[in-house]
């Protein structure tokens, strides 16, 4: 035998473990990474749905209820800065469709309308839905509606609404994994 030989139970060197652990911790952080980057996205679609179904649409909703009213209703328990009655004609068949939209105490955005004919009886009975069960409104003192009459002013006295609003501020507000989220519409009624 030479000199030469090679050694069969030699392990490792220090250096080769130490660059493979190297290249072991590279691989784990761009992994762990790509993981986070995933559960942020994940997180962020998941705020961006929150927002589109609790804020976004109904928000749309009013919007175009707002612009088709051609008379608000003022009968008891009236308009509030957080309740409006109104009545349109969307389909134009002559009978008018009555809406209603209150934010509740109770976190819930609900919404009620039938059709109703020139006589007074119901063309479809009335359906009442709770659009969103997370609206803050009530809660955080934001008002859901802010109307304003010719000159930019804001009304004040709610019963003053039927006659002399020609625009309206529509304002949802929700929470979401502990943080507030609100945006708004601003809408000018179309019979003015």
């Amino acid at each position: 035998m030479t000199m030469m030989s090679l050694r069969k139970d030699d392990g490792f060197t220090l250096s080769e473990l130490v660059a493979a652990l190297g290249l072991l911790g590279v691989i784990l952080a761009a992994t762990w990474a790509g993981f986070q980057a995933s559960h942020n996205y994940s997180k962020l679609s998941d705020r961006q749905g929150w927002f589109a179904r609790e804020v976004s649409s109904p928000l749309l909703q009013i919007e175009r209820v707002m612009q088709q009213q051609y008379r608000i209703d003022s009968t008891y328990p009236g308009v509030t800065p957080y309740r409006i009655k109104c009545e349109t004609d969307a389909d134009n068949d002559g009978n008018y469709e009555a809406w209603e939209i209150q934010a509740t105490t109770d976190h819930r955005l609900v919404i009620s309308n039938s059709e109703v004919r020139q006589d007074g009886t119901y063309e479809r009975a009335p359906s009442t839905y709770a659009w969103s069960t997370h609206n803050y409104n009530v809660e955080t003192g934001t008002p859901l509606f802010r109307f304003f009459d010719k000159a930019g002013n804001e009304i004040t006295n709610m019963g003053d609404v039927p006659s002399q609003a020609i625009k309206v501020v529509v304002t949802v507000v929700t929470i979401y994994d502990g943080k507030q989220f609100s945006d708004s519409r601003t809408v000018l009624f179309r019979n003015y």
